[in-house]
């Protein structure tokens, strides 16, 4: 169901006519809301409720007052019912229990038949007190397989004259029926005057009582063909052999249609046995009323208190029965009183209006009638003594104090301007959910009866709104945070603050904030801005959101790839923050250059690999396809909206990885080893000083190529002059003149640096001063010093033996002086020592370096 429509003609059949005549509402609360007990949506459902809820207002329905009262009575149980689906489910089981012990009911009216005739339902209806209507029974049927069927007219057929007599003359005859007779006999319904004379001439051979019983026969019969009445015969007596079947049920009289099927067209009855049987079983089974349709007429207006069109159907009947007669003086007299008791209540509408109402709500009891509909809504009902509006949350509520109005439906409308708030209700408060901000408002509220107002409102102060901006939507972007919102009607503007402070860059909807931190959070209030009536500034009290600044994604620089079984193990360092995703480079498609993007335009310069299950923050396995040879790999940092693009990693399947890299020193030299993956036939080695290589490639790094030849030959040295260095070997190929590298591996190495120094003596006295000297270029950085000395043997290194002094770091050349104690042994050996393991000391002079 996906609509729903008022039906005025069947609300008032169905609902409030059954109500009026005793039915109860609550049966059945589908069929009060005009609903299918099957209806699918709650918002069909709410429409109806409200719907017949309005209706049960409306003056057109004043003459069902009991039960308008009843159903409004029952309307918040009805709510409670339809919209909890639990409820609503237990009802509707009720109710369609009731539908079946309805059809199981109609089962056995029909005995058989397709359905009901119009008439034997409308009969239904009226003989259940307002207990089911038309819907319910058409449901019935419909449940049990039938439906309402109105059967075809058939033609007129009375009893022919002396059709008895006619009968036992067949019997006598032995002769089923007068068809059989004149089929077999004479010519059927083509019988002629010619065909009777014709067969009288052969009876009149013998007489005998059967030959008497058949002249007899002819001449009834040749009486039918003179006044054109043998088809009627012959129709009247196929109708009663069906009628005679309808004791057993439809399905003989069925039966019995079906075996005459042919006489039917030829007896002016419909051709179809079907038509005919259901026809000939509603003749039968439903015989039409007797009574006068006056009578109907009087019953229904006195059901529907319409007293004096009843006595007015009375007075145009003449010579009615003693029992009609004494019912018409009754209603006369009833009239007479009711209409007494109006004109006293139409004398204290000047005294008492309230008092009036409620008599002529009496009287609306007994009597339905224009005038009387009219009398009540000049009662108007006296205004609420006071009212309130309080704003809360962006919302007016009205409050107020109830009417001392009593007499029928008191209810209250609420109104803003010329702005309907609230039609009806019976609650004393209300809230206007969309007032308009900035703006004084003022409410009345009027007291109603039936839907009528009072002549005079209750009215509130007035309130102004300051509502606050609407859909407030906060973005952190790098380096700023942008909102939106919308502002309300009546609004003038918008004030945004962080943490106190006002925003500059503001808008009427929108603002951008730079003075922020990427990846802090901020907090803010965001107030609409309203001009008063008298020039003032007002603002709301604003709405509270928080953004966090979006932060730069770290890009991935040492992403590598080796081969692991079927696949690639894929590794890099993860980033502090983000998520880093591995995407294949498009055929034909360069690396992009390392910079921050969006990530829709990250993603688009390739297609996410294909990963095995199991993964880390900066590994994973990567499944290859079955053709795939060569890949590059794109590593995308991704942050929020913004994604940072690392250094890619071509990678070729035909590679191996080489393993475990050593790096050792020989004087200026470094010597590398490492195992050779199966098949590889060549390797480049390249190496840079105090920064890891970007790659094979990498400009700004020294390179070698070697092959395995060579390597197993002489091995691979490599100069190194001192300081740190990073060394970087990995399998080559060269296919023409294209040449690719395999997943390369790194090693650091160190040399350190030399610095020269001496050990003099001091010109002076004492033989004990000496001064340690240290050479280098001027300015240069010399580190911290210690100077050791040792009886007999030459110190090791720095707590192999007597500290003399230690030196603080400085620049280059350096000159301290020392004292050796008089107390050790010589010869005495003196050596310095740098702090710093990455400097060597070497003296000048060895001989200067032992005291005897």
């Amino acid at each position: 169901m996906s609509e729903w429509h008022f039906d005025s003609a069947r609300f008032v059949e169905e609902v409030l006519k059954p109500v009026q005549d005793g039915w109860r509402p609550d049966e059945d609360f589908f069929r009060v809301y005009l609903l299918p007990p099957d209806v699918a949506g709650a918002d069909v459902v709410r429409t109806a409720l409200a719907k017949i809820k309005s209706q049960l207002n409306n003056r057109q329905y004043g003459g069902f007052k009991r039960a308008c009262d009843q159903l409004r009575a029952l309307h918040e149980t009805a709510v409670a019912t339809l919209t909890d689906p639990a409820k609503s489910a237990a009802h509707r089981a009720a109710v369609s229990a009731r539908t079946r012990k309805l059809g199981a009911g109609l089962q056995q009216r029909l005995r058989g038949a397709p359905g009901l005739s119009g008439q034997r339902v409308e009969s239904l209806v009226r003989e259940s007190g307002g207990a089911l209507t038309r819907t319910t029974v058409l449901a019935a049927l419909a449940e049990i397989g039938a439906r309402q069927l109105e059967p075809v007219e058939l033609p007129a057929t009375p009893e022919p004259r002396q059709w008895s007599d006619t009968h036992h003359l067949l019997v006598q005859l032995q002769h089923a029926s007068l068809w059989d007779y004149l089929a077999g006999t004479l010519n059927g319904t083509r019988t002629s005057e010619r065909d009777l004379e014709a067969r009288r001439s052969k009876l009149r051979v013998s007489r005998d009582a059967e030959t008497t019983a058949e002249q007899t026969l002819l001449k009834r019969i040749q009486q039918w063909l003179g006044d054109a009445s043998l088809i009627a015969v012959l129709r009247h007596e196929l109708l009663s052999r069906l009628a005679a079947q309808a004791p057993y049920g439809y399905s003989e009289v069925a039966a019995a249609a079906e075996a005459v099927a042919e006489r039917l067209a030829a007896l002016e009855l419909p051709a179809d046995p079907g038509t005919t049987a259901y026809a000939a079983w509603c003749h039968f089974t439903n015989p039409a009323s007797t009574a006068p349709a006056w009578q109907d007429d009087y019953r229904s207006a006195v059901r529907d208190l319409r007293l004096r069109t009843a006595l007015a159907v009375l007075d145009g009947q003449p010579g009615l029965p003693d029992e009609w007669r004494e019912r018409r003086s009754e209603l006369a007299a009833q009239l007479t009183t009711l209409d007494t008791e109006i004109a006293r209540c139409r004398q204290l509408e000047r005294q008492d209006v309230e008092a009036a109402a409620t008599g002529y709500y009496r009287i609306r009891e007994q009597l339905s009638d224009h005038d009387l509909d009219v009398a009540i809504e000049r009662c108007a009902p006296a205004a609420p003594p006071s009212a309130t509006a309080v704003v809360r949350a962006g919302q007016v509520v009205v409050s107020w104090r109830p009417s001392r109005a009593h007499a029928g439906r008191i209810g209250y409308r609420v109104t803003r301007g010329s702005t309907l708030i609230c039609a009806d209700t019976r609650e004393l408060e209300v809230a206007d959910d969309d007032p308009p901000g900035g703006t004084p408002l003022s409410y009345e509220v009027r007291t109603t009866r039936d839907g009528t107002p009072s002549t005079r409102p209750a009215r509130t102060a007035a309130v102004t709104v300051l509502r606050d901006v609407l859909d407030l939507v906060l973005r952190g972007e790098p380096h700023r945070i942008a909102g939106r919102w919308r502002l309300p009607a009546g609004a003038s503007g918008a004030v945004v603050r962080r943490n106190g402070s006002a925003v500059r860059d503001v808008q009427s909807s929108t603002f951008e904030d730079t003075g922020v931190r990427a990846g802090r959070a901020y907090d803010y209030v965001v107030t609409a801005t309203y001009r008063l009536a008298d020039g003032t500034i007002a603002e709301s009290d604003g709405v509270h959101a928080s953004a966090r600044c979006q932060e730069i994604p770290d890009a991935v620089t040492d992403l590598t790839a080796e081969a692991d079984g079927d696949g690639l193990l894929v590794r890099w360092t993860a980033p502090a923050q983000g998520d880093v995703e591995i995407l294949e480079l498009r055929q034909n498609v360069d690396a992009p250059a390392q910079e921050v993007v969006p990530v829709s335009k990250a993603r688009a310069y390739g297609v996410p690999v294909r990963s095995a299950p199991g993964a880390g923050r900066n590994w994973l396995r990567v499944e290859l396809a079955a053709s795939a040879r060569r890949q590059k790999l794109l590593p995308v940092t991704v942050l929020g909206d913004l994604a940072a693009i690392g250094a890619p990693c071509a990678v070729d399947v035909r590679h191996g990885t080489v393993r475990s890299l050593r790096v050792d020193r020989l004087g200026p030299t470094v010597r590398l080893t490492w195992e050779w993956p199966p098949g590889a036939t060549s390797a480049r080695v390249v190496w840079r000083t105090g920064t890891k290589p970007t790659g094979p490639a990498d400009p700004a790094a020294s390179k070698l190529d070697v092959t395995r030849v060579t390597y197993d030959s002489r091995g691979v040295s490599v100069p190194a002059p001192a300081g740190d260095h990073w060394f970087g070997v990995c399998t080559s190929l060269v296919d023409g003149e294209t040449r690719s590298f395999g997943p390369i591996l790194f090693g650091q190495g160190s040399t350190p640096v030399a610095i020269r120094y001496s050990i003099e003596r001091v010109r002076s006295l004492r033989r004990t001063r000496r001064i340690l000297v240290v050479d280098g270029e001027p300015g240069s950085g010399v580190p911290s010093i210690v100077v050791v000395a040792k009886s007999g043997l030459r110190p090791l290194e720095a707590s192999d033996g007597h500290e003399l002094v230690t030196t603080e770091a400085g620049v280059a050349p350096m000159r301290v002086e020392f004292t050796v104690p008089p107390d050790l042994r010589r010869p005495l050996h003196i050596r310095a020592f740098s702090r710093d393991e990455r400097v060597h000391m070497v003296a000048a002079s060895p001989g200067q370096l032992v005291l005897t």
